[in-house]
């Protein structure tokens, strides 16, 4: 419940202040990789609605992206999270590209006047206009109807509308969102529980975009989004339960 205590909670990871001391804390198995714009031959002919080699855009701004397998709390932090930056007084900006548009039910409460702006907002941020749903002063979210799948959507024309208008933009992922949002994002935040069967999805993930050349493994960042009641758990313990996964 975000705003009930909100003085006791943290800002689980730091965005757009202190980026340096952000280190990915294990190694996700997949080489490093930083994708070439200008070598894109294989991947424009996997994904003939990409838009790699002419786009220029480069964001000014925190562009985020969270993706999780389904359950594992992903729009739960990115609503959460935006709530906790839109609070310190960060213009923010919830980006909705997940297939159920989860984010069109949470923010509209059935109100008509709300789903009319939800169901064009995207759009408009295509034609350059930033008007989504406002949820306080400092926080807007665009999304659009469920399972809303636009293919001739430019994802250019949206990241430089929001790169514009807003210093945090958290985008909501999931496995079939554009990889472009994810070539264009500052940071990919990784949501799993340390569950084999969340983990391996997100493997899964990373590879594609390997093969798609559409990985810089510089940007992954990990949650693991899961409480469990121990009597201690270090980051030895994490990592040697991640390793004995991997083999």
């Amino acid at each position: 419940n975000v705003g009930a205590e909100q003085q006791n909670m943290q800002t689980p990871y730091n965005i757009g202040v202190d980026q340096q001391n952000v280190q990915t804390p294990y190694n996700t198995g997949v080489e490093q990789n930083y994708f070439n714009i200008e070598n894109t031959n294989d991947m424009t002919q996997t994904n003939p609605k990409s838009y790699y080699e002419q786009s220029n855009f480069v964001a000014q701004n925190k562009i985020v992206a969270f993706v999780g397998t389904s359950k594992n709390g992903t729009s739960f932090i990115v609503n959460n999270l935006a709530e906790l930056l839109a609070q310190k007084g960060i213009k923010t900006a919830i980006l909705d590209l997940t297939k159920n548009k989860n984010s069109y039910y949470m923010f509209t409460d059935n109100d008509q006047r709300l789903m009319q702006i939800a169901t064009q907002s995207i759009k408009n941020l295509e034609n350059g206009i930033a008007q989504g749903v406002e949820v306080n002063k400092n926080l807007t979210v665009y999304t659009a109807l469920p399972d809303e799948i636009d293919d001739n959507e430019n994802f250019e024309a949206i990241l430089q509308t929001l790169d514009n208008n807003y210093s945090a933009i958290l985008m909501d992922c999931d496995f079939a969102t554009d990889i472009n949002y994810f070539i264009k994002a500052t940071e990919i935040y990784l949501v799993q529980s340390m569950d084999a069967l969340t983990i391996q999805p997100l493997t899964q993930f990373l590879s594609e975009l390997k093969l798609k050349n559409a990985l810089n493994e510089n940007k992954l960042r990990v949650i693991i989004n899961k409480e469990m009641k121990l009597k201690i758990l270090n980051d030895k313990m994490i990592l040697g339960g991640m390793a004995k996964y991997n083999e």
